[in-house]
Parts: structure tokens; C-alpha cells; sequence
């Protein structure tokens, strides 16, 4: 089956308004990249992740934590529009109400969850994109490989393995888990 062309998006008012069944989409420096939908342990990993976050950071109302379906407005002209599998964002930065359009700016936390399609490289590029557009800590989840990688700036990241606990820092303070515990059979 031959490849459909992208569509034409350049910005993230564009991107807001294209609906193209079977594909989430993002914005890169004014071109849109399409996504297919994940598989089942990649979509079964990233909802345990949320559930894990979400009920800590509500516990403590830390802020909110969003899914793969929010939008984060990086840059402008051209426009970068990024959604990580998923986010957590402080309180003091969520917005009182949320008109239509992404979130300005990027979440303090980003979580990437790798597919077995994803390049080393383009999941690293992805990483370093969340931190130097403003998010402080960036993990990505490999759930084939049963690890995290951990970055708080460019030149620092880490790799925890199973017996490791991951942590939120100074970022989402209190928070941890033991990264076996983020994939469905640790239980």
C-alpha cells in the first residue's frame, strides 16, 4: 500500500483543526509528523504510568497530569507542537480555564514510552526537544527492554533498570516507584 503524504500543517491553529482518522499527529518546526496508534504493552505501560502519577500528584495537589492527547506549543514560527505519552504540569502553571488550542509552553515532566518502530535516535532527539524548550526532567520507558531513561538536562541522563526507583525530584517531589513496577507483569 503505498505511503499517503502528510498533510499541509504549519501551525498549531492548523494542527488544532486537522482530523485524519487512525493517526495522532505533532508539529516540528512547521511540519506536521504523523503517529499510527500504539501497541497494546506500549498502551498498557503509559496508562500505568498515569494512574501512578495522577493519583500522587491529586493526593497532594501538585498540579494536573495529562495523556497523549494534549498538545504542548514549544516554539512559534514555525511552530513546534509536542505530545508526550504523558505529562505532568505544577500547579502554579496550569491555567484557570482552557480555551481551545494546546498548552503554552512545556510540561515540567515529559514521559515518552518507546515503540518497537522508535529509533534510539529519534526517541533521544524527542528527549532533548522537551528540555531545551523548558521541561526539567524528561523519562523515557522502554517496555521491551524494561528500563528508564532519565534526563534533568543534556548532558545528564541515566539509565535505572528494574531494581532501580525512579524518582520525581524536585519536580514532582515525593513521588516514586520502582521501574519494575511500571510494566503489567511486576505484580
Amino acid at each position: 500500500m503505498p505511503r499517503m503524504p502528510s498533510p499541509t500543517v504549519t501551525t498549531a491553529e492548523q494542527l488544532l483543526e486537522l482530523h485524519e482518522p487512525g493517526w495522532r499527529h505533532e508539529l516540528v518546526r512547521g511540519e506536521v509528523r504523523r503517529m499510527s496508534p500504539t501497541g497494546p504493552l506500549h498502551g498498557l505501560v503509559a496508562g500505568r504510568i498515569t494512574r501512578l502519577l495522577a493519583n500522587f500528584v491529586d493526593d497532594g495537589c501538585l498540579g494536573g497530569v495529562f495523556t497523549a492527547d494534549a498538545g504542548f506549543v514549544l516554539t512559534r514560527n514555525p511552530d513546534t507542537v509536542r505530545a508526550p505519552d504523558v505529562a505532568f504540569v505544577r500547579k502554579d502553571r496550569l491555567l484557570s480555564r482552557y480555551p481551545p488550542g494546546f498548552f503554552p509552553g512545556p510540561p515540567d515532566l515529559a514521559v515518552e514510552v518507546t515503540s518497537p518502530s522508535d529509533s534510539f535516535t529519534a526517541v533521544h532527539e524527542k528527549a532533548l526537544c522537551w528540555l531545551e524548550h523548558g521541561a526539567l526532567l524528561v523519562w523515557v520507558v522502554d517496555p521491551v527492554a524494561r528500563r528508564v531513561s532519565e534526563y534533568r538536562s543534556r548532558g545528564m541522563a541515566r539509565l535505572l533498570g528494574t531494581d532501580d526507583e525512579l524518582d520525581g525530584g524536585d519536580v514532582v517531589p515525593g513521588f516514586q516507584v520502582r521501574v519494575r513496577d511500571l510494566f503489567p507483569d511486576s505484580e
